[in-house]
Formats: C-alpha cells, structure tokens, sequence
C-alpha cells in the first residue's frame, strides 16, 4: 500500500463524491476513497525519524531551544496551508 497527497479542485472532488460507486472506473474509485487535508494544517512531516533523531541526543545537557531547533531543521513532507476554513 502508498498513501500519495495531490492537488485537485475542490469541485472535482465534491462531484466525484456525488456520483454512484456501481458506475466508477478503478481511478475514479481511488479518489472518491481519498482524504482531504484538513484546511488550515500545519506543515506535515516525518515525525518518527523526528523521534528517532531527539531519542538519539540522550536527555543530559539539552535545553528546550535545541529541541525546537530539531522540529524546525525536521525535513517538510508538506508545507502548511496557512489558509483557515471560516
């Protein structure tokens, strides 16, 4: 299985969702499954390897600044949508 995000109007996706799952070809069926991002998300990443590299540090001489230092160096799988749905 692979999870994939792409870009389609809104109002393609909400006439996909209208129609009758009896009639879909295997593509059609794919995106009436998919899941929108929620409007407004923040940046999406990694956050295991994100784990794995702070549990790596051990805890003795790090301040809390070096672990926001790590979430800010922390590869963006996806950039944040800054637009907020009203």
């Amino acid at each position: 299985m692979m999870q994939i995000v792409i870009d389609i109007p809104e109002k393609v996706y909400n006439i996909i969702q209208g129609w009758d799952d009896k009639t879909l070809n295997w593509s059609e069926k794919l995106l009436k499954t998919a899941v929108p991002l929620p409007k407004g998300h923040g940046r999406l990443g990694d956050l295991d390897a994100l784990e794995e590299e702070i549990s790596s540090w051990g805890m003795n001489d790090y301040e809390p600044l070096d672990f926001i230092d790590a979430i800010d160096d922390a590869p963006t799988i996806i950039e944040a949508d800054n637009e907020v749905e009203k």
